[in-house]
């Protein structure tokens, strides 16, 4: 099973608290030695060069397969690497990027998906008439999850406190200080609520359980890594999620996070944004979602723990993804709060609020409030120059794009240092993430770079021919891909499929759906690997999750073996009935998406049906998309010189589209040192990008 710290249905992620928790951890232990800028060197490797007060000049390389040397031009407008140029549509590598672009994933809806496909009639949306009344001291049942363990119990607490805005709630037994209890909650009331809700937005008010009010339960059952969480699953009935207390509300483990501390009113700040950002854009990508709660602490004046000082450590973290390992979540909740807080200090608090009100997610709707604004950039414009910030952070000079005001970074990571030349090196480096390279010694040097031309959406390959069905990469999604068929004219039928997945385990799940009422309702059928245990009330029936032939990958951090298996539905119990629908399903949680669901070669022996996915075939798709897993591979790759009393000069190299520059660097030494920062630009996938390069005297 696989023990989520971003748990979803009751889910902790949008429950970023865990992850606060983890900062803190983080911030003590910094205290205590944690190294910051630990390197990898071929022939030696030091900290990045301490930097005077400086300005600098942005020029581009003149776009050759020859040596260039950086002229003093203007800025182009779009840099290499831009995400926003459509691709050409001639081009058969940017067909899958093409329909990414189109594709419209539709968003989960809890309760509608167990009227399909439970069968459980009619669920209400607000599961009280009136508004309920609270006696202090009145005991009530609670589910909660306990992240070490997985499990979803029930425990009894009591109404502590109440006032205009919050319900306070204690376990049974739970020690606490009454009066900091009321101290934080009104607090929390007369800044936090009203600061919140002016940059965000409202949460569902009021809401499922018709009560303005919040609830608030404190708990020391949450697990030891947990400060907070805030669960999805409470806005629904019961019926729709067995877990759900059928109310607003988020949870406080108040073992480690006591009440009205800085640390646990940021808490409350960044589980309260999760809130708003549920009802405001339930399918926000989670990096985005994640980033702006902790850019609501920074709003409230709270400190959020140091996960920056992670993401310092490790520039190699992907931005636009997230991860459900312990190990390695620290550093994503710091590069997605140093984005948000960059990109506010830089554009501002309208701007800022387009983004999170946008329907679209991720970059797109960063890029839709960059348009909407007109401001001339895009995300990628914008990211260049957020990598560069991470490595000067300066914002005395220029036009302030290149530092922080609010936040003082430890020095980034280097990759490597180069001291000696010829050098020559193949590595890679994670989508929209950073590698920072020293170049050190002396005299002049030429670069050589040859990046990757394509990307993969997964480690796979269609199981037949070039393309295959694939369910896309959504967080809170319902991709759905359905084709009728005749089975009136036999007794029996047969589903075969091939099949590929790499899937959230117990938290999201692929189905085989058939339906006899055009629709109405759904049966999902079982097939060889189906599972139908659903420890995390997410389930609908039997259903693939996990790592398709690699059953031992169900752990966070665990590397998942996928392979190609043949999977087989009855669909006898259909037959006779006229049409039938037939439909692949995939439905992911609030929080962390894995590489998802594919299918190929698709046949009904006994109506001679065969489809292997080189044509769309009569499927009708919501949010999947029929791919080679072939996208392309764009590259950013920038230098940075500094030298002792000069301004240090940025300039953005051209990468061709053969993946390839050459560069020269002029009068390294005397002071003079300067940086490469290799970044991956290809959208959705979080599989690394290769790339080589050399580094000759000249």
């Amino acid at each position: 099973m696989n023990n989520k710290q971003n748990n979803n249905t009751l889910l902790w992620v949008i429950a970023g608290a865990a992850i606060i928790l983890c900062c803190c951890c983080l911030f003590m232990l910094g205290a205590g030695g944690i190294g910051f800028g630990l390197l990898a060197s071929s022939n030696s490797s030091a900290g990045p060069a301490p930097l005077d007060a400086v300005t600098v000049e942005v020029v581009p390389a003149s776009p050759s397969t020859q040596p260039a040397r950086p002229s003093a031009t203007p800025r182009p407008t779009q840099p290499a690497g831009q995400s926003s140029a459509a691709p050409t549509p001639a081009a058969e590598e940017f067909l899958t990027e093409m329909q990414l672009q189109e594709a419209v994933v539709p968003a989960r809806n809890l309760r509608v998906l167990s009227e399909e496909l439970r069968g459980t009639g009619p669920i209400p949306e607000v599961v009280n008439d009136t508004t309920p009344t609270y006696q202090l001291n009145e005991q009530q049942k609670f589910w909660i999850n306990n992240d070490d363990t997985g499990e979803h119990f029930q425990i009894d607490a009591r109404l502590a406190y109440v006032n205009d805005v919050l319900y306070m709630w204690v376990e049974d037994g739970a020690n606490y200080d009454p009066d900091d209890l009321k101290d934080a909650a009104d607090k929390f009331a007369e800044q936090t609520y009203p600061t919140d809700r002016n940059f965000f937005g409202s949460e569902w008010n009021p809401g499922v359980d018709n009560d303005p009010r919040l609830h608030i339960l404190h708990s020391e059952q949450l697990g030891d890594r947990i400060a907070g969480y805030f669960s999805g699953a409470d806005e629904v009935s019961n019926l729709a999620q067995p877990f759900s207390n059928e109310r607003e509300m988020f949870y406080i483990n108040i073992d480690n996070t006591k009440p009205n501390t800085e640390f646990y009113n940021g808490v409350l700040a960044h589980e309260f944004q999760h809130m708003i950002h549920w009802y405001q854009d339930k399918n926000e990508s989670s990096w985005v979602n994640e980033g702006m709660s902790e850019l609501a602490s920074e709003l409230n004046g709270y400190d959020r723990g140091g996960a920056d000082y992670a993401f310092s450590d490790r520039p190699d973290t992907q931005l636009n993804a997230w991860s459900d390992d312990p190990n390695g979540r620290t550093e994503h909740y710091g590069n997605a709060y140093l984005f948000m807080s960059y990109f506010l200090q830089r554009f501002g608090n309208q701007l800022t609020q387009d983004a999170v009100a946008s329907d679209a997610n991720g970059i797109d709707g960063f890029n839709e409030a960059l348009a909407k604004d007109n401001t001339g950039v895009t995300f990628d414009d914008v990211f260049a120059d957020w990598v560069v910030a991470n490595l000067l952070d300066d914002p005395d000079f220029g036009d302030g794009r290149y530092g922080y005001e609010r936040d003082d970074l430890q020095p980034m990571a280097l990759d490597v240092t180069h001291r000696r030349y010829p050098v020559q090196r193949e590595t890679d480096v994670s989508q929209y993430a950073a590698d920072y390279i020293e170049l050190s010694g002396s005299g002049d040097v030429r670069i050589d770079f040859q990046g990757a031309t394509t990307a993969s959406l997964a480690n796979t390959s269609a199981h037949s021919g070039e393309d295959m069905w694939w369910a896309n990469r959504v967080d809170d999604s319902d991709a759905r891909l359905t084709r009728a068929f005749d089975l009136s004219g036999v007794d029996s039928a047969t589903l075969n499929f091939w099949t590929w997945f790499d899937i959230e385990d117990d938290w999201d799940y692929g189905y085989v759906m058939a339906s006899t009422d055009g629709g109405e309702t759904w049966t999902p059928l079982a097939t060889q690997d189906t599972t139908e245990d659903n420890p995390n009330g997410n389930s609908f029936g039997p259903a693939l999750t996990g790592c398709s032939g690699d059953p031992s990958s169900q752990e966070a951090g665990d590397t998942c073996n996928a392979q190609w298996i043949e999977q087989t539905a009855d669909l006898t119990p259909f037959t006779g009935n006229g049409e039938v629908l037939v439909r692949f399903q995939y439905i992911t949680d609030d929080a962390v998406n894995y590489p998802g669901f594919f299918v190929d070669d698709i046949s009904i022996p006994e109506i001679g049906y065969t489809d292997d996915a080189e044509s769309d075939g009569e499927w009708v798709s919501e949010g999947w998309i029929r791919t080679d897993n072939t996208i392309r591979q764009r590259w950013l790759v920038q230098l940075i010189e500094m030298e002792s009393g000069a301004d240090p000069v940025i300039t953005q190299l051209e990468v061709d589209g053969n993946g390839q520059g050459s560069w020269n660097v002029d009068n390294l030494g005397r002071g003079k040192t300067a940086i490469l920062a290799i970044s991956a630009m290809a959208p959705v996938t979080t599989e690394k990008a290769q790339y080589q390069y050399s580094i000759t005297q000249q």
